[in-house]
């Protein structure tokens, strides 16, 4: 027998959580093919290692055989809380509005939560307004990271670069200044979490 390739169920197992979090429903064999690039074929008898470990269910959706009734693996709610500025800092998040269900594959171990984007300062990396930026919670980042920072009382999301004397806060978006903490600005700068995964909608 063949030997499966651990890359491709890997991409079957991240396109099935992904659909599941874009659609509220588990993906076609047809939805995996299209957004795979995995001949239809190859991704039947994955699929079917995968029934037969326990992580997947099928189910009847339209008559189509091997649909999903549900995503794999372990999941992790994630709080969501208001909107982080995208251009000049805002008001912090405060308070949770919704708390959502998503696949741990999908953003790797840590406690998270979720900010809504407000600004076009992200924008060159594909962060726009109305994105949910998920953030994993840390107090620390490594430069060039993009961090969700508290700068005194006001909340933003930017890339971190620490300098000796200051910290520099730079936009993805050349339209934008950076932001430099120094002096007394720094004793009330605080990471509240790294960047880790952006949820779209379709514009």
């Amino acid at each position: 027998m063949r030997r499966k390739n651990e890359e491709i169920f890997t991409a079957i197992r991240e396109f099935i959580n992904s659909y599941y979090l874009e659609n509220g429903r588990g993906p076609s064999t047809r939805d995996i093919e299209a957004g795979t690039g995995i001949q239809r074929i190859t991704v039947q008898r994955y699929l079917q290692t995968m029934k037969e470990n326990g992580e997947i269910e099928y189910g009847e959706r339209r008559g189509t055989r091997n649909a999903f009734s549900r995503t794999i693996g372990e999941h992790v709610m994630v709080p969501c809380y208001g909107t982080i500025k995208c251009g000049l800092p805002n008001d912090p998040f405060v308070d949770i509005t919704e708390t959502v269900r998503l696949p741990r594959s999908w953003v790797g171990e840590g406690d998270f939560y979720i900010l809504e984007a407000d600004g076009e300062s992200m924008k060159d990396i594909g962060i726009e307004s109305g994105d949910l930026v998920v953030i994993r919670r840390q107090e620390t980042a490594s430069p060039g990271e993009v961090v969700a920072a508290l700068c005194g009382d006001e909340a933003t999301l930017k890339r971190y670069f620490p300098e000796e004397d200051r910290i520099v806060l730079k936009p993805e978006n050349p339209a934008f200044d950076d932001i430099v903490l120094e002096g007394e600005a720094l004793e009330t700068f605080r990471i509240q979490g790294v960047a880790v995964k952006i949820i779209k909608g379709v514009r």
